[in-house]
């Protein structure tokens, strides 16, 4: 992978605007020697309905371009209102074209498909910031359109000769995820005390209908921070919500989750 990037931003008096642009060459060379052996399915019955899907390796190389647009107004000190638009292009991952075989920690069988094309989405978010203070805060909303979206299809089938995990295919297709996050910030620096609150959301789905997989739940949380003589203490709390938007293959609803971290470190 080679890339050539350029960025540019001014400032003209209470606005700021940026500007990018990047190019870049991806080339996947798997061995194409590489024997890759079939496996016996079975249907969600237990029959045998055949060998898993043969795929034929190949060399792939894309060249891709991506560009981006960005301003924020400071409507008043320390406060600003932003937007971005971006048109995004992502190459294929290797194990995205090339997998074929099982995935432990996934439990399934993955087959990628070597004729994937590029994925590209046009993205635009709106934001709201403040920067200084003692609070500071900051919000977006965003829309991200995608052509070409690679994900894992669920077959219904399974591989009975590895531990009967689920058989699942890469493919593209057109597809949406809108969203919104944000965090409010508190910094005591006199005591060395910090926290944060924050939260997000976001929805996925095929613009010929029905959920995207492997969608994130909404999500909030709080932080809290202590630093004093080089020693910093830290606990965050996130509570993510039960998932019911399900892609229709999927098995659900996800259940909702409590999740603890709490640290120390010296410096």
């Amino acid at each position: 992978s080679s890339a050539l990037f350029w960025i540019e931003e001014g400032r003209w008096n209470s606005l700021q605007g940026n500007l990018g642009l990047r190019y870049n060459n991806v080339a996947q060379k798997p061995n194409l020697g590489t024997e890759l052996e079939g496996q016996e399915m079975a249907n969600s019955a237990g029959q045998d309905v055949g060998p898993t899907p043969s795929i034929t390796l190949q060399n792939r190389t894309f060249n891709l371009m991506s560009y981006s647009a960005g301003g924020l107004w400071n409507f008043m000190k320390d406060h600003g209102a932003g937007v971005a638009y971006t048109v995004s292009q992502r190459a294929p991952s290797a194990q995205e074209l090339y997998s074929y075989g099982a995935h432990e920690s996934t439990a399934t069988f993955d087959i990628g498909n070597p004729n994937l094309n590029k994925e590209v989405s046009h993205n635009l978010e709106f934001n709201i910031q403040k920067t200084s203070g003692l609070f500071r805060g900051k919000a977006s909303v965003y829309a991200n359109r995608f052509n070409n979206y690679i994900y894992g299809y669920y077959t219904g089938q399974s591989v009975p000769d590895a531990n009967d995990f689920s058989v699942v295919v890469a493919q593209q297709a057109a597809a949406t995820i809108k969203g919104i996050e944000g965090e409010l910030t508190y910094n005591w620096k006199q005591h060395g005390v910090g926290g944060r609150v924050f939260g997000d959301a976001s929805q996925g789905s095929f613009d010929a209908g029905g959920n995207l997989p492997l969608q994130p739940a909404p999500r909030l949380g709080a932080e809290i921070a202590h630093q004093r003589n080089g020693w910093l203490t830290n606990a965050t709390y996130i509570y993510s919500y039960q998932q019911n938007r399900l892609a229709n293959w999927e098995q659900g609803p996800a259940p909702s989750y409590n999740l603890l971290n709490a640290g120390i470190s010296y410096t």
